[in-house]
């Protein structure tokens, strides 16, 4: 489900010792939580779940150390500039932040169309990019939307992430006057696109290795294999092969997933997360080795 490991060195300072000598995996009654995930030799940590929280449990210098870590704060935020019809009920071009929280099971977007006016500036939601004035999101499905951290987090994502946006909108808006597409002016050009973009499949690659468990990624991957991909278009509706695979070959029975779940779960990615799960299946060729 999530990167443990990760999550425990990301929150080093936050860690708190248990008194006395303990089995990591023997802890259900003290944390009043439920073991899902033992310690052992692969697996340095164990980890707990209560109804709000995960409580990681590890030795660090010797010392048994527990982490909590509140559901509500383990969120993802998305943040995209959308330029094709992906069938919202929002006018084009528009800015679209996605809030997904694995823990919880739940996600929210906040859609708003961008504007150009007189002097070529950009607009949001009212808003000048230039100025840096949040707008006042709307995430009301959310139950952490009241969170400090969540709202941190928007914070920084509206002041230091957006305004790196602006100069490829302004491009976008130049090459949809003239010809419909953005224009690429020269190597340099292209080499800051191409980076925005491996940032942006980087980013949301890092999202999905939480949503999906190996064998649901190794599904997917023999379906994807001998798939090409002509055009940006063509690769939304990947679950629409996968659905066709599960039918005729019974896929899901060969790699042991539920294959409604996976259904599910494809169908609810956004045309980002899509890409960057083509991108990852496509270029790793890892997980096309015998279900076993």
């Amino acid at each position: 489900m999530y990167d443990w490991t990760a999550l425990w060195e990301d929150h080093a300072a936050e860690q708190h010792p248990l008194t006395g000598t303990h089995d990591v995996n023997a802890l259900a009654s003290t944390l009043a939580a439920k073991l899902i995930e033992p310690a052992g030799p692969d697996a340095p940590l164990a980890v707990y779940e209560t109804a709000t929280s995960f409580v990681l449990v590890g030795v660090e210098g010797g010392q048994v150390q527990q982490l909590t870590l509140a559901k509500r704060d383990l969120f993802d935020l998305t943040l995209r500039f959308v330029t094709e019809d992906e069938g919202q009920d929002q006018a084009l071009p528009y800015l679209e932040i996605i809030a997904d929280n694995i823990a919880t099971g739940e996600s929210d977007a906040w859609r708003a169309t961008v504007t150009l006016d007189e002097q070529g500036r950009p607009w949001v939601a009212n808003r000048l990019l230039a100025e840096q004035l949040m707008p006042a999101f709307e995430f009301d499905t959310l139950s952490f939307t009241d969170a400090g951290s969540f709202r941190e987090a928007l914070h920084s994502l509206w002041i230091n992430t957006v305004p790196q946006l602006v100069p490829h909108i302004v491009d976008w808006f130049s090459g949809e006057q003239d010809s419909g597409v953005a224009p690429i002016h020269d190597d340099a050009r292209t080499r800051e696109m191409l980076e925005r973009y491996a940032e942006i499949v980087r980013h949301e690659q890092a999202a999905l290795g939480r949503r999906f468990v190996d064998a649901e990624l190794r599904l997917v991957a023999e379906v994807l294999h001998g798939i090409r991909f002509d055009s940006a278009a063509s690769c939304r509706g990947l679950w629409l092969a996968v659905e066709a695979r599960l039918i005729d070959e019974e896929l899901d029975r060969k790699w042991k997933v539920d294959g409604d779940v996976l259904l599910e779960k494809l169908k609810n990615l956004s045309y980002a997360q899509e890409v960057a799960l083509i991108e990852g299946l496509t270029a790793s060729g890892g997980h096309e080795a015998d279900a076993g």
